[in-house]
């Protein structure tokens, strides 16, 4: 029983130690966001691009908080409504290119309407719909 216990106790602070540590000071999370360039992950970690150029998001205060970025074929525009426990992002904009590949363009916005809530860690920035992990970037 003792050995148990004490498997117990060490395998928590294993899992404690691989734990993620998320910035929770809401004044950091805004600088991290906001002094960086995102780039968007796939489920094992490559960088995802299209038509040989990186998805990104950029957070800009020029025009109350805006996201950023390129899409794939097009740079996009999108309102941002950024609080300690939530982020939500307004309808996106963006320039009307036509490329060959416009699938990953679309799905990207589409999943950027859905989000609802974010986390900041490890250099990471992951967008969530409910509970449900929708995108992944990483700090370029």
């Amino acid at each position: 029983m003792k050995k148990l216990f004490a498997l117990l106790v060490i395998g928590s602070l294993a899992f404690q130690s691989c734990k993620t540590t998320a910035v929770t000071d809401f004044n950091s999370v805004k600088q991290m966001l906001e002094s960086n360039t995102w780039l968007l992950q796939d489920e094992n970690g490559t960088v995802v691009s299209f038509n040989n150029q990186e998805v990104s998001m950029n957070f800009d205060r020029t025009n109350g908080l805006q996201a950023v970025g390129f899409a794939g074929c097009n740079r996009y525009f999108a309102n941002v409504t950024l609080l300690p426990e939530s982020i939500k992002f307004g309808q996106a904009g963006s320039t009307m290119m036509a490329c060959p590949e416009m699938e990953g363009e679309q799905a990207f916005l589409d999943l950027l309407s859905q989000v609802n809530g974010y986390e900041v860690a490890n250099n990471e920035l992951k967008l969530y719909q409910d509970k449900i992990l929708l995108m992944r970037f990483k700090k370029k």
